[in-house]
This record gives C-alpha cells, structure tokens and sequence, in this order.
C-alpha cells in the first residue's frame, strides 16, 4: 500500500468518541449476547487497526449525530425554540472555544486558514450573544437549563 492511499492520523480522541467507538465494536457480539465486561476487555484487546477503523466510525457518526436538528428546534413552543437555540449556541461556542484553546497551546492538529483573531472576535460575540439570550429568558422567565461557566461568567447584570 502506498503512502497515497493511507488514512490520515486520527484527530484527538475524546472520551465521548472512545465510548462510541467499543459501542459499535461491541455490536459485533450482539447476537452472541456476550457481557459488556467481554466486549470491553475484546476492545482493549484489539489490534490498533480495528480500533482505528471503529474509531473513524464513531467520529462520523458522533459528526452527523450533532449536525441534526432535534424535533424540538421545530416545535411550535417559542419557549423550547429558544431553549435549543441557546443549547446550540453554547455548544458551538464551546467547539470553537476548545479549538482557540489547543491553538494557543500549540496542540492543534491542522493549520488555521482564517486567521486567529477573527476567530476570537466570532468568540466573542457568540459569547455576547449567549448572554442577550440569558437575559432575555430571564425577563421572560423561561429556563434555559444547563449553560457552560465560561459563557455565564460574562453576565454581570
């Protein structure tokens, strides 16, 4: 096999994507109905190839599984609307915070296009823009349920 047509090195793997990952391995016994103790110890136990292959299966799946939209973001209740609007935005804010973080630690594993302090001004108003919506959902009295310190540390009102 030539050096062309080799995989690209796996990014950072994240606890979340590791679990997914031994999940889909794991799918593989279902039928035999074997323990998750067994499933666990056969995926620790296997060779680097596979893991790498169930690995990139669960990045795709985990991609996929956060770039559809959940029922509720079409509800007609402007109340839940609002809930998982806030819930995305944090989640995107979060994304992008963690990428200005490895940046800045030098841990990033590919090379920025767009240049960094764009990146940070988007940041930054994504943050402004998580803190209107928590007032705005205070004044209203709707709650918006779980939101990052990080983006609730701007609220000073």
């Amino acid at each position: 096999m030539s050096e062309e047509t080799l995989e690209p090195p796996l990014p950072p793997i994240d606890a979340r994507t590791e679990a997914v990952a031994e999940r889909l391995f794991g799918l593989k016994w279902a039928l035999r109905k074997d323990s998750t103790e067994i499933i666990h110890e056969e995926w620790q136990t296997a060779p680097e190839w596979v893991r790498d292959g169930y690995l990139r299966q669960a990045i795709e799946v985990l991609a996929t599984a956060d770039q559809a939209r959940p029922a509720s973001a079409e509800g007609s209740d402007y109340k839940e609307r609002m809930r998982f609007e806030y819930r995305d935005l944090t989640a995107r804010a979060g994304r992008l915070r963690d990428m200005l973080q490895r940046y800045a630690d030098g841990t990033l594993d590919f090379e920025l296009v767009c240049p960094i302090a764009l990146l940070s001004r988007q940041l930054d108003v994504m943050d402004e823009y998580a803190l209107i919506l928590r007032r705005r959902a205070n004044i209203e009295r709707i709650s918006l349920g779980y939101q990052r310190i990080d983006t609730a540390a701007r609220d000073t009102r």
